[in-house]
């Protein structure tokens, strides 16, 4: 099996350390290098070890996969360590439980090469520069330069897109971000506060702000609904995005799928058929896959979740009904959280579809503006216990639901904020801005110093849609090699756009393997 034999990596979070493993373990590579800017490696940006213990892994446990046969790693290694006691196999751990996971993952790498004679160099600085050879690769960085036969770009997130920093960035009690934000603990008990977006950040942040330590409780009632116990918590918290759209949840009994219509062969045939896939020829095939399994799908809600409603009050009640509901079909199996289910078993044909260039450029650009943000509500869904933490802050007054959300303004005297929304504004002491918002766009200044050095040199390129540029960049999604290089290749963020969004362990672990396998058989 002849390949490279020299690998770099650049960036060691998930990506990285799931691409070294199988390096390790399976290929006949004969030196590694791993460029990691944090200096820590293994958890990246979503697993820091140091990171607040109320921020949960999304999926459940027992699917926290390091390579893609084995989705249960995860919780192999909690069982034999007993690094968190007793385990609930569908239950949510603190993401950084998961980044002492990849931290001791790198390390059994390293022993791992040891044995196996692989030379293994891990250098905790930024690479700033690619430079192509005709032997291959030169990696520029503070301390030098590598040369290596390939490089993987498993750098993770892109940059966050700064909304509103040239309004509000130097005003005290604006929160750009939330990730190691250790102030955020300092907020007052008794402050208004607006999280921007129902991502799985926003999320997050709410679980923070009525944490067990800030004095307040949740507790089982009788009838098994969780209640909320304020304690001396007296804050209040907006959940504020455009679409006002909530997470699906994870489901607790996920239900057997057996797909025949929502698969990559009728997606080829149909795309074939008709020269590329439309979205009501997609929508039809998941409305089929329903019928085929008893599902009945509320479409209308799905659609317009807040239809009829025509003040603030009644959007907020609709939404306290939708997680209600929510949570009672994630909770009980069968066909109750259906479309989650069935978009989880189907993502890598999803990807797939998308790396194929199967839907017409017409119907990429509308998914792309119009729908990608509904659908990910089913495809990248919370955990129910947060979910439930969320219900029982509603239904005690203290948690608000808001949509068509505008950006946040000083108010006149300075003191906070004013957000505006679908239907009035409301005022806020503290603003945190968790709208998941990264910055795709190849060739804008606000890129890293890598990814300028790449469009600079042109190395790598904006992704096209019909002659429009789009987030992500111009990979070739057969070998994930960016088409401006010879020996460069992406498993990282910059394959959304051209691909499906990709935030998934199982993904990106496959992904790491498909780009391994290519290498080394070719």
């Amino acid at each position: 099996m002849p390949g490279p034999e020299h690998i770099a990596l650049i960036g060691c979070g998930f990506a990285g350390t799931s691409a070294l493993f199988q390096l390790v373990d399976r290929y006949p590579v004969k030196r590694i290098t791993v460029f990691e800017a944090s200096g820590t490696f293994g958890p990246g940006y979503p697993y820091k070890t140091d990171e607040c213990p109320d921020y949960l892994i999304n999926n459940t446990t027992d699917t926290m996969c390091l390579v893609p046969e084995n989705k249960q790693a995860f919780i192999n290694w909690l069982r034999d360590t007993g690094a968190a006691g007793e385990i609930d196999e569908k239950g949510h751990l603190p993401r950084a439980l998961y980044g002492e996971f990849l931290e001791n993952v790198v390390r059994t790498a390293r022993t791992i090469a040891a044995i196996k004679g692989i030379h293994l160099d891990l250098i905790p600085a930024e690479a700033t520069g690619l430079k192509e050879t005709g032997a291959g690769v030169e990696i520029a960085y503070p301390g030098g330069m590598v040369a290596a036969d390939a490089v993987l770009l498993t750098t993770g997130r892109c940059p966050d897109l700064d909304r509103f920093g040239a309004l509000v960035g130097d005003t005290h009690g604006f929160y750009p971000t939330h990730v190691s934000a250790k102030d955020l603990d300092a907020i007052a008990l008794d402050a208004a506060v607006y999280v921007l977006g129902t991502s799985l950040s926003a999320y997050d942040i709410v679980n923070r702000l009525y944490a067990p330590g800030t004095g307040c409780a949740f507790e089982r009632r009788a009838d098994g609904i969780l209640s909320f116990v304020p304690g001396p918590n007296n804050r209040r918290v907006v959940l504020g995005s455009r679409g006002g759209r909530l997470k699906k949840m994870q489901s607790l009994r996920p239900m057997a799928i057996n797909r025949k219509h929502f698969t990559l062969a009728e997606f080829r045939r149909v795309a074939g058929e008709q020269g590329g896939l439309s979205l009501d020829a997609l929508a039809g095939m998941i409305r089929a896959e329903a019928d085929r399994h008893g599902a009945d799908i509320d479409w209308h809600r799905i659609v317009d979740p807040y239809a009829e409603c025509h003040d603030g009050d009644a959007l907020n009640a609709r939404a306290g009904d939708i997680l209600a509901d929510d949570i009672t079909g994630a909770r009980g199996g069968g066909t109750g959280n259906f479309l989650v289910d069935m978009f989880s078993d189907a993502q890598l044909d999803i990807w797939d579809g998308f790396a194929e260039r199967l839907m017409t450029p017409e119907a990429e650009k509308r998914y792309r503006a119009e729908m990608e943000t509904a659908f990910l509500t089913f495809g990248a869904p919370c955990p129910v216990p947060t979910a439930e933490r969320l219900l029982a802050l509603h239904e005690a007054g203290v948690l608000t639901v808001r949509a068509g959300v505008e950006p946040p303004q000083v108010t006149d005297d300075g003191s906070g904020f004013s957000v505006g929304h679908r239907f009035g504004e409301d005022r806020a002491d503290v603003v945190i801005d968790a709208s998941g918002g990264v910055n795709r766009m190849v060739h804008d200044p606000g890129q890293s110093t890598l990814t300028a050095d790449l469009a600079r040199s042109g190395l790598m390129r904006g992704y096209e849609l019909a002659g429009e540029q789009m987030p992500g960049a111009d990979i070739d999604m057969e070998t994930f090699r960016l088409r401006g290089a010879r020996n460069v290749y992406a498993c990282n963020m910059w394959l959304w756009g051209p691909g499906f969004f990709t935030s998934s362990a199982y993904l990106m672990a496959s992904f790491a393997r498909r780009i391994l396998e290519r290498l080394y058989m070719s």
